[in-house]
């Protein structure tokens, strides 16, 4: 029997790790910083509460990418947001209407990798590079913009081999990278052993400390949310753009992989940047807004070399999460502007000149415009995946019956009216 050859470009696991380092890396190292700088211990809590759901949404959000992603002639793959728009809104209130939010959402996702994703990712880098080189009297204090045109030019060389090259590179770097980081948290934990139990009653009793009526529970809830929106992706809409260019033919066994995401980035890396902070007293140091300075602060409250490390794993973290985020850009552009070769070089160069950009630029007006498009990029997304939350179901149903998963969709007789009753009569 020939075995038929699934359709796709990446293996399961490079998408993963590409999906992971696109949001495991600074949005984790230096957005759970921030996150503690504003809204306070407190904000773990709901960033670890959010990150759980996330895992929900993220399935949702993968089903529908795959099932109605794009096979080119080449064999190629074009999927996300923009596909399960186009295809998936067909009741008539909505079908007039899908052409203009899939391109709305495309839109969004270009002006978000563009304007907000990479200029964040290589912001928190030269900073972290200037301040382990000597801060004020460092050779890129006053030049920043050298780093982000070394990073720009090898971003460039690495994306023109699209997706395929980018899996490569994640899957090797993303694995050593977030265990290491991961690692790195466990000593400083260690370290500070004896303040883990006055550090865990901090954060429970920050996340619902009585100042509630003045906003105090709102700032952390919307702190912790907010950083674990941008630390996991889920809502966004932009995991399904890489996932959808995996190799099978099963929507569902994929998207329970992909749940794997928002854990690895928000309740495990994320969680553990935000902990180290609290657990060494550093974000007491903290005035305000502060980023990656205040992780690097953590870490050398441990080992004078600690920093270095850090840099070395945040520089690794940028790379892997801008390539990714240059896919998820140009799987956009493409969808506006035509997926010729000079619409794809087009929004190369453009990416990798904002890259240069964002090193120069103010981490406070980074963060706050990152944040505006990551909200600006949700909305069309979350609004296709409430409408389409039946076919999501069908899709659960489908797959479970077939391989007799769980008490309600397995292929027993007795369970069909429980079935009937959970989810009506949507086919099989």
């Amino acid at each position: 029997m020939v075995k038929r050859k699934k359709k796709g470009e990446v293996s399961s696991f490079q998408a993963l790790t590409a999906t992971i380092s696109a949001s495991a890396g600074i949005g984790n190292v230096a957005g759970s910083a921030a996150a503690v700088s504003i809204g306070g211990p407190g904000v773990i809590f709901w960033m670890v509460i959010a990150g759980f759901f996330s895992m929900a949404l993220k399935f949702a959000e993968v089903v529908l990418g795959i099932k109605f992603r794009k096979i080119n002639k080449d064999g190629t793959v074009a999927g996300g947001p923009m596909y399960y728009i186009l295809g998936g809104l067909k009741a008539p209130w909505i079908k007039p209407f899908a052409p203009y939010l899939a391109k709305i959402y495309a839109l969004c996702c270009v002006f978000a990798m563009i304007g907000g994703w990479n200029l964040f990712q290589i912001n928190a880098m030269t900073a972290q590079i200037t301040e382990v080189t000597g801060g004020k009297n460092s050779f890129f204090a006053g030049q920043s913009w050298l780093l982000g045109f070394i990073v720009a030019i090898i971003t460039y060389f690495t994306i023109i081999g699209g997706i395929k090259a980018i899996g490569k590179f994640t899957s090797k770097v993303t694995p050593v990278m977030c265990t290491l980081y991961v690692f790195s948290a466990f000593v400083i934990c260690l370290i500070n052993i004896g303040h883990i139990p006055h550090t865990i009653v901090i954060i429970i009793k920050e996340a619902f400390k009585p100042q509630a009526l003045s906003g105090g529970v709102f700032a952390c809830m919307l702190w912790g949310f907010r950083r674990a929106m941008f630390a996991n992706e889920a809502g966004l809409g932009t995991a399904p753009i890489a996932f959808s260019a995996v190799k099978t033919s099963k929507p569902v066994a994929q998207a329970f992989i992909a749940m794997l995401q928002p854990f690895v980035d928000t309740v495990i890396v994320g969680s553990a940047t935000a902990f180290i902070i609290v657990v060494s007293g550093v974000y007491q140091q903290s005035s305000g807004l502060a980023g990656i300075e205040l992780t690097s602060k953590a870490f050398g409250s441990v080992c004078p070399f600690f920093p270095i490390l850090l840099t070395i794993m945040a520089s690794c973290f940028v790379l892997s999460t801008m390539l990714c985020g240059s896919y998820y850009g140009i799987k956009s552009w493409n969808f506006l502007f035509g997926d010729s070769k000079l619409t794809t070089r087009t929004f190369q160069v453009i990416y990798c000149i904002f890259i240069i950009v964002g090193s120069a630029m103010n981490f406070k007006s980074i963060i706050n415009l990152s944040d505006a498009f990551t909200l600006f990029l949700a909305v069309p997304n979350l609004f296709a995946v409430f409408i389409l939350s039946n076919v999501i179901m069908k899709e659960l149903k489908r797959y479970c019956q077939k391989y007799n998963i769980g008490i309600i969709f397995n292929k027993r007789g007795e369970k069909k009216d429980d079935e009937k009753r959970m989810f009506g009569d949507c086919g099989s």
